[in-house]
């Protein structure tokens, strides 16, 4: 078993939002199992206290900010 970590960064030039990354805008709830499906990992893996981290990180956005979302995996 490996662990995910999650990071998350706001963005809120909507310039920013390219390439593959897996963006929370505001009002929505992150879905860590649909996290884990966009990057073939196992959503058991992902660090629990970090999941609940970015959840708490998306709820408070304001109308014109996003959640810009990526993980480590440790050994």
């Amino acid at each position: 078993m490996n662990t995910v970590n999650l990071t998350y960064t706001v963005v809120t030039d909507p310039d920013a939002l390219v390439g593959f990354k897996y963006y929370v805008k505001a009002g929505d709830i992150f879905d860590a199992e649909d996290y884990a499906r966009a990057y073939k990992l196992d959503s058991a893996d992902l660090d629990a206290d970090d999941v609940l981290a970015v959840r708490a990180a998306a709820a408070i956005l304001s109308h014109d900010e996003w959640l810009a979302v990526s993980h480590s995996v440790a050994a």
